[in-house]
């Protein structure tokens, strides 16, 4: 079973990840950035959350292009990390997330994207599974709007409460 460092070191960068899709699936994620390009999609103090990370971060996530919520999600992650270069991603695919992460991260199935939050000596510090906590939350009847983009900051506030958590500031 491969470490997390040598996962993380095989995974491809956004783009690379990007550039698997079909067009209709890239459209997917171009939607999603010019979203949160968008001044006020993302709230002054998410960004300043953002700004104030401490510590160094590697996501280290298991996605496919094929998925609407990879297409979210994946993208948010990359929007993280060009703000803030002290947390860097990388994709590896589902089939290795079964093979490598399934049984470590003590999960039945591997729901897409999986995010591994790494520290950065590559150890776990949380996860981030399929959607956001407050649209696993709301369950079905937030699902249309969540996939029409009305809740990317709160897949951005899941990943820096766990950065937070590991600095000890939550």
């Amino acid at each position: 079973m491969a470490s997390f460092e040598e996962l993380f070191s095989i995974g491809e960068g956004f783009d690379a990840f990007v550039a698997h899709g079909l067009p209709a699936e890239i459209a997917g994620v171009r939607k999603v950035q010019q979203q949160l390009a968008e001044p006020g999609t993302i709230s002054a103090d998410t960004l300043r959350r953002v700004q104030a990370i401490e510590g160094r971060y590697r996501l280290l996530i298991a996605g496919e292009m094929w998925c609407p919520d990879c297409q979210i999600n994946v993208t948010v992650m990359d929007y993280l990390q060009r703000l803030q270069p002290r947390v860097q991603l990388a994709v590896i695919t589902k089939g290795r997330a079964e093979d490598d992460l399934r049984e470590r991260m003590a999960l039945e199935r591997v729901l897409i994207p999986v995010v591994l939050v790494l520290d950065a000596e590559f150890q776990p510090v949380g996860r981030f599974i399929e959607r956001p906590q407050e649209v696993v939350a709301g369950g079905d009847a937030l699902k249309p709007a969540y996939r029409a983009g009305a809740y990317l900051e709160s897949t951005l506030t899941d990943l820096l409460a766990l950065f937070e958590q590991a600095e000890g500031r939550a």
